[in-house]
């Protein structure tokens, strides 16, 4: 059974999220003299009926396997597909639907835990992963540590659905930069095409602009029906801030910073019809998710880098998400 869990600090930032799928239900940050909800979010009883990940941790492995195969010295394996052929967020029945433990709670701050067998959606080995949830000042702080007992690709992201307007509203009003000069091409399932590519016209988010001012100007962004493609971080290893959003009232921006590879922006072109805290559907673009992440396909593409997690040793992903009222 699902279990709530409700966040604090002195900061005035509170979070609530629920033990399954690790999701998150609300996050609210002080602007001005009131609290502003910064999440999409739905009612607990209402998350099994959603199928956007909504503010879930998802995995084992986040994002699209190609043809839902793995192939790794000599050994292939068939994982469980989630979106057409391919495997998306680690499978039909992946993280974001699994009841996580609670290992320790505080005020600020709680720790989540979760088993992973042999085989599980057609992975190697067993994860056992441990996430937490740490409120820091005006952060919210994600950590997440994973071991495995077999070779097998690990990457974990929290798939939120940020809203920095404090109300339901067009997310393309929203300013975004990504400090990344290279993203992934991706063909109509969102497949990466190539081996990453400089940024160019609507993908060159290095300066902040109107999501709105770049919207369906590329043929990539036609294919995807907006946003849906994992950016190079130029950030990488370093704590330069790795995307930046802002309001559409510029009175709140959010700022991430993380140790990963790469950031999925999306900008929830297919969020219609999932369920939300007021009873009326979510329509399109009411959010935009900056998921970080390593690369996509990178299991059985070397030249995007090597995501397999070896026994003895230990996955650690941390983001921060950042706010900050002005």
């Amino acid at each position: 059974m699902t279990q709530l869990i409700t966040l604090a600090n002195e900061s005035g930032v509170q979070l609530k999220l629920m033990t399954t799928g690790a999701a998150l239900l609300s996050l609210t940050v002080p602007v001005g003299e009131s609290q502003r909800e910064v999440l999409l979010g739905c009612k607990p009883e209402d998350y099994a009926k959603q199928q956007v990940y909504l503010n879930a941790m998802v995995g084992r492995f986040a994002n699209r396997i190609a043809d839902s195969v793995l192939h790794y010295q000599g050994e292939t394996y068939h994982l469980v597909p989630s979106q057409g052929a391919n495997c998306l967020h680690g499978g039909k029945d992946g993280f974001d639907r699994r009841e996580w433990s609670v290992v320790s709670q505080q005020e600020d701050k709680v720790t989540l835990l979760l088993h992973s067998a042999d085989g599980d959606q057609g992975f190697p080995g067993e994860c056992d992963v441990t996430l937490t949830y740490a409120l820091e000042g005006t952060d919210l702080l994600i950590d997440i540590q994973a071991t495995v007992s077999k070779p097998s690709p690990v990457n974990l992201t929290c798939h939120g659905y940020f809203n920095l307007d404090g109300k339901r509203s067009d997310v393309r009003d929203h300013a975004l930069m990504v400090n990344a000069s290279r993203y992934l091409p991706i063909d109509g399932m969102g497949i990466p095409l190539s081996v990453p590519q400089p940024v160019e016209a609507a993908l060159d988010l290095r300066h902040s602009h109107l999501l709105k001012d770049r919207w369906l100007s590329h043929p990539q962004l036609i294919s995807a029906k907006g946003f849906d493609h994992c950016y190079l971080l130029d950030t990488a290893g370093s704590d330069e801030v790795a995307a930046r959003l802002t309001s559409a009232d510029e009175k709140l921006t959010m700022e991430v910073l993380t140790n990963q590879p790469g950031i999925q922006v999306y900008t929830g072109n297919y969020l219609a019809g999932a369920p939300s805290r007021d009873n009326e559907l979510y329509h399109d673009y009411e959010g935009v998710c900056l998921e970080t992440q390593l690369l996509p396909d990178s299991p059985n593409r070397p030249e995007l880098g090597d995501p397999w997690l070896l026994p003895g040793t230990i996955y650690h992903h941390q983001t921060r998400y950042r706010f900050i009222a002005g």
